[in-house]
């Protein structure tokens, strides 16, 4: 499940026998890991881990963070929001932040939140203000003795969302997205009901008004939507979240209208707005909803102790299963505007509210078979198929098992009764069985000893649970291969999806990944299915791919180990095929970020590949083909017109960026770096070349300075670059 660690369980036992030395690579490993997740999530809308398992990474990652505060990079996850890079929606940047909010998952946790803006307001209090002041703040306090002091409500399962009105009309909607920015999608929350009843109007004096939500969907429309996606042969959501996600970042408005989404607003984030209005608590801005039609949740409750806050908790927690829309947790927020904006808010959430998070859901079934998947790099993976149970409206039929090892410590026989997690709606896992209630019908779980596609012996390498193919051309290892070869981080090949790959296969006109650039377009017809303009635009594709970045190449190799991160790595060190398929594990261990495994393993896949490296270097415009002295070690340069080597502008030098970059995003400003040869670091050392500094740059402008670093503003920087 975790494509780093066995278990979650490994993981809390990852830091526990390691020297200092090591904890910042684990602590990278660890924050890749949560990166990982939340593309899945966010981007993808994919996600192969529960909540409540991401949680747990990411409070392991806080608690090593809070020990080796020196370690803390601005681009933590713990440090800013998951940006999810969705190109084909227009981005536009939020009026106030819009960021994300912390986490509680025990009573002793939602005490210590107390605690903590409790203390910040005594501090407050006795530097914000004058005698006069405090004599007038104490008559103000009297006035509203009987205020309440929290309001918990149910927090939503969905899609963070920001209107902005203009003298009443709907003038934009913006996701969440990095908490700075996000995505434009107006004309697809208009075609929200709940929204049309008021035309898309609220009728509120203010030029500019701006209300955040969140976009869900009805647990009984993500039914009905699953539905129909199976009857026309499409892939199923896998929750509400994921689906409500999807449809609101559609393209065609007329596909988000089908989809039946729904609206709750929850806070009016401009000062201005609530300074207009004379509102001076949030109970009074949910009284303001009602009054004017804006969609919200009315069922929420008004809490004057801790005490009570734990009370609302359990009875939002009771209206879970009853519920029409997922709710994974209860929003406690301070009530009154005043000492929300003394307590304030970090870089990441707002410390006058927090969530607490409902424990994953448990339910009983029975274990009716299990089959055997062989992935990409030959791994068998058992997938359970359960007797279909309803878990909060969703019935499950499927559970994941990971690897034999699970299935023989949990004792599982086919016909066990079962107890399953459920959490965060993703495919469930089984805890344990019930030997105690078998009655001797029950049946061993069949462990393969040959693959279940090709029929060839399956092996267990030392040290790994995974059990694996033997065959490397086994026809389903090689489908998946094919898939991420063509896929988008990868070739991408437009048009060589799953079905068109399989369809190759079998026709035995693709035996390896390099025999895609010897087709013809006479073998696509063969195939079936293909009419003249699918294949002018396949070979298009595929044309187009020969020149992709060299770091694409290695990715598309589907190298263990080696993602798009790693093979950029690699693509800075080794300019062309010649030096990679010379590297040994020695030399590899020397460049950052490069692990044992990894190190061990890439001369090993070059030395069983090699034949298709040479087949790939004949069609594909790899760096040794516009270099006269094929495979010579140009490392840290580039051929310049008349086939000399030309030195990169940024060679050896190395960029720290901070501060909020207006003109272009970190990622584009990294990509323009690495493109001229240079470097880009999160930390700032006596090795530094230049620091970029954008808006509210901060300690790293000011530690720069003492250094004696080069600073460069935005402007600066392109200048740079034009040069």
């Amino acid at each position: 499940m975790l494509s780093l660690f066995s278990s979650l369980s490994s993981v809390s036992h990852f830091f526990n026998f390691t020297k200092k030395s090591d904890i910042k690579k684990n602590i990278e490993i660890l924050r890749r890991e949560i990166s990982h997740h939340s593309q899945l999530y966010y981007e993808k809308n994919e996600p192969k881990i529960s909540d409540s398992e991401f949680d747990e990474l990411f409070h392991l990652l806080k608690k090593w963070e809070e020990k080796y505060p020196e370690l803390i990079t601005e681009n933590s996850p713990t440090q800013k929001i998951y940006s999810p890079k969705n190109y084909s929606l227009q981005k536009e940047k939020h009026i106030v932040p819009m960021i994300s909010l912390g986490n509680c998952f025990t009573k002793t946790e939602l005490k210590e939140w107390e605690k903590r803006w409790k203390k910040i307001l005594e501090k407050e209090e006795i530097s914000l203000f004058s005698n006069e002041e405090k004599k007038q703040k104490k008559r103000k306090q009297k006035k509203r003795k009987d205020e309440t002091i929290y309001i918990v409500e149910p927090k939503f399962d969905g899609l963070g969302i920001s209107c902005v009105y203009e003298k009443g009309k709907l003038k934009r909607a913006i996701t969440r997205g990095d908490g700075e920015s996000g995505e434009n999608v107006t004309e697809n929350i208009k075609t929200i009901a709940s929204l049309k009843k008021n035309k898309n109007s609220i009728k509120i004096s203010s030029d500019e008004f701006e209300v955040r939500g969140e976009v869900v969907m009805k647990k009984s429309d993500f039914k009905t939507l699953n539905q129909k996606m199976i009857e026309e042969g499409k892939k199923e959501f896998s929750n509400p979240r994921n689906a409500a996600a999807g449809s609101l970042r559609q393209i065609d408005s007329s596909v988000t209208k089908k989809r039946k989404l729904s609206i709750f607003f929850y806070e009016i984030p401009l000062e201005k707005n609530i300074n207009e209005l004379h509102i001076e608590t949030y109970a009074e801005t949910l009284q303001l909803f009602n009054e004017k039609n804006i969609p919200h949740c009315t069922q929420y409750f008004e809490c004057n102790s801790i005490e009570e806050v734990f009370e609302a908790i359990e009875k939002i927690e009771k209206m879970r299963t009853d519920f029409n829309f997922d709710i994974d947790g209860a929003v406690v927020k301070i009530n009154n505007y005043q000492l929300r904006k003394k307590i304030g808010t970090t870089a990441h959430h707002p410390r006058w509210a927090t969530a607490w998070k409902f424990p994953a859901i448990k339910v009983t079934t029975i274990l009716e078979k299990v089959e055997w998947q062989v992935g990409r790099t030959g791994v068998l993976t058992p997938v359970a198929y359960i007797k279909p149970v309803n878990i909060e409206g969703v019935i499950v039929s499927r559970a994941t098992l990971h690897n034999s090892d699970n299935i023989e410590e949990k004792g599982l026989m086919i016909g066990d009764e079962i107890l399953l997690e459920r959490s965060g709606d993703v495919i469930p896992k089984i805890l344990q069985c019930f030997p105690e209630k078998r009655t001797g019908i029950e049946k061993k779980i069949f462990i393969p000893t040959q693959c279940p596609e090709c029929g060839n012996d399956v092996v267990k390498k030392n040290g790994e649970v995974a059990l694996r193919c033997s065959n490397e051309n086994c026809k389903k290892i090689l489908q998946a291969k094919l898939k991420h070869f063509a896929s988008k981080k990868a070739m991408n090949i437009t048009g060589l999806g799953t079905e068109v790959c399989n369809a190759l296969i079998e026709k035995k006109l693709v035996k390896t990944l390099a025999d895609i650039y010897f087709l013809e377009e006479n073998d696509l017809y063969e195939i079936g299915n293909f009419k003249e303009k699918s294949v002018k635009n396949l070979f298009s594709a595929i044309e187009k791919s020969k020149t992709q970045d060299f770091w694409r190449v290695i990715n598309a190799l589907g190298i263990p180990f080696v993602g798009a991160g790693t093979a950029k790595i690699l693509a800075k060190n080794y300019k062309n095929f010649a030096q990679l398929m010379n590297a040994t594990e020695e030399t590899l261990l020397e460049i950052d970020d490069i692990g044992e495994k990894t190190a061990k393993i890439i001369p090993e896949f070059f030395k069983k590949n090699s034949h298709i490296i040479h087949q790939l270097q004949k069609k594909l415009n790899t760096p040794e083909k516009t270099n006269e002295n094929n495979g010579s070690n140009v490392k840290n340069g580039e051929n310049g017109e008349n086939g000399e080597n030309k030195t990169l502008k940024f060679t050896n030098k190395t960029f720290v960026f901070t501060g909020k970059l207006t003109q272009f995003s970190r990622d584009e400003a990294s990509e323009m770096v690495e493109k001229n040869g240079g470097k880009v670091s999160s930390s700032l050392s006596k090795k530094t070349n230049f620091c970029v500094c954008g808006e509210k740059a901060g300690s790293k402008k000011t530690k720069a300075e003492k250094l004696g670093i080069e600073i460069l503003n935005e402007n600066d920087f392109l200048k740079k670059i034009e040069t």
